[in-house]
C-alpha cells in the first residue's frame, strides 16, 4: 500500500468520483503504436542551497516507447522562476534551457535510453539573468521537459493525465519543483505531531484532526510523513508537488493529487518548531479524483509537537 493511503481516507471517499470517460491525449499515445514517455528512474536533490552556487537539481529519466526509445527525436527542457519572497514581483517567465538530442541518451536497464537532467543553481540564475542577491530561500524554480517525436508530436506537460504522473503508475510527471533553501538542523520539524484543520474551502470534506510522525528526507530540509511531505525553505513550508492519494492507474481513476497553494506558504518559527502551519491543495493542478469536474480544496493545518 502506498504510504499516502494510510491516513485521511475520508478525503478519498469524498473526492473519488471515478474515471473520466474522455481519455487524455497521452493515454491514447501510450496505447498507440508510437506513444512515448519520459519516466523518472532516479531522483537526486531537488533543492538549491542559497550559499552554494554549485548545488544542483538532478533526475535520471528513461525514454520509454514501443521501440526502445526510437520514436523520439529530442527533449526540449524549459524552466521558470517563482519569486515567493517578493510575492511574484521578481517572477520570470518560462525559457528554454536546452535541447537534448537522442545522441546524448545512453543505453540503460531494459535496453531503454536514459539521460540525466541536472542543473546547478548558477546555471539556473544565468538562464534568467538573475544574481544570487535577487533570490532568497523560499523562492522556486520549475523545470519542464517535453519529448519531441520524429513524427512531429510533442508529449509532455500539456497532455498528461494522473496515470502518467503518479509515481506508483508511470512516474512520468514532465514537471519538477526546485526549492531554494538555507539548510536547517535535522532535528527541527521532526518528531510526533498532532494536526488539526484551521481553515479550508470545503471543511466537510477533510479530516479534522490526526497524528503523524515527521522524519528527515534524503536531502537537506526535506520532511516526510504518512500525511504530508514538504520542504522547509526560509520562512515557508513548501509541500511537494503531485503527492498522490489512492486511486487506480488505468486512466488515473480516483487518483487525487496534493500539492502547494499558489500564494500561501504556511507559518513557522525557526527558533521554535513546537507549532507550525502548512497550507496545501487537495486537487493540485486540478486533478481531483481523476477528472476535473470537482473544485480543488485549499486546506491549512496546524501541527503541534507532542
Amino acid at each position: 500500500m502506498n504510504k499516502h493511503t494510510i491516513t485521511l481516507t475520508i478525503i478519498l471517499l469524498t473526492l473519488v468520483v471515478g474515471c473520466s470517460s474522455d481519455e487524455k491525449p497521452i493515454d491514447v499515445f501510450l496505447n498507440a503504436p508510437k506513444g512515448a514517455l519520459l519516466i523518472n528512474t532516479e531522483v537526486g536533490s531537488d533543492n538549491f542551497i542559497i550559499t552554494d552556487l554549485e548545488s544542483e537539481f538532478s533526475v535520471e529519466v528513461r525514454a520509454n516507447d514501443e521501440k526502445k526509445g526510437e520514436f523520439f527525436d529530442f527533449v526540449r527542457v524549459y524552466a521558470s522562476f517563482k519569486s515567493n519572497t517578493t510575492s511574484g514581483a521578481n517572477n520570470r517567465d518560462e525559457v528554454i534551457l536546452e535541447d537534448l538530442p537522442r545522441s546524448v541518451f545512453y543505453l540503460g536497464e531494459f535496453g531503454r535510453p536514459r539521460t540525466l537532467l541536472n542543473y546547478t543553481f548558477q546555471e539556473m540564475l544565468d538562464a534568467f539573468g538573475l544574481t544570487a542577491n535577487e533570490v532568497a530561500p523560499g523562492d522556486q524554480f520549475f523545470i519542464r521537459p517535453d519529448m519531441h517525436l520524429k513524427d512531429g508530436r510533442i508529449i509532455g506537460y500539456l497532455n498528461r493525465s494522473p496515470s502518467i504522473i503518479a509515481d506508483f503508475c508511470e512516474n512520468s510527471p514532465f514537471y519538477y519543483q526546485v526549492n531554494v533553501i538555507n539548510p536547517i538542523p535535522n532535528d527541527l520539524y521532526t518528531g510526533v505531531y498532532n494536526y488539526e484543520v484551521i481553515a479550508s474551502s470545503n471543511i466537510e470534506a477533510i479530516s479534522q484532526s490526526g497524528i503523524t510522525t515527521i522524519t528527515n528526507g534524503a536531502y537537506p530540509n526535506q520532511r516526510r510523513s504518512s500525511f504530508l511531505d514538504f520542504t522547509v525553505a526560509g520562512d515557508f513550508i513548501l509541500p511537494d508537488i503531485y503527492q498522490e492519494r489512492g486511486g487506480l492507474c488505468r486512466f488515473g481513476a480516483g487518483i487525487v493529487f496534493w500539492g502547494p497553494q499558489d500564494n500561501s506558504f504556511g507559518l513557522l518559527n525557526m527558533q521554535d518548531d513546537s507549532v507550525f502551519e502548512a497550507d496545501f491543495t487537495i486537487g493540485y493542478d486540478g486533478w481531483v479524483g481523476g477528472d476535473l469536474s470537482d473544485e480543488p480544496i485549499t486546506v491549512t493545518y496546524r501541527f503541534s509537537k507532542q
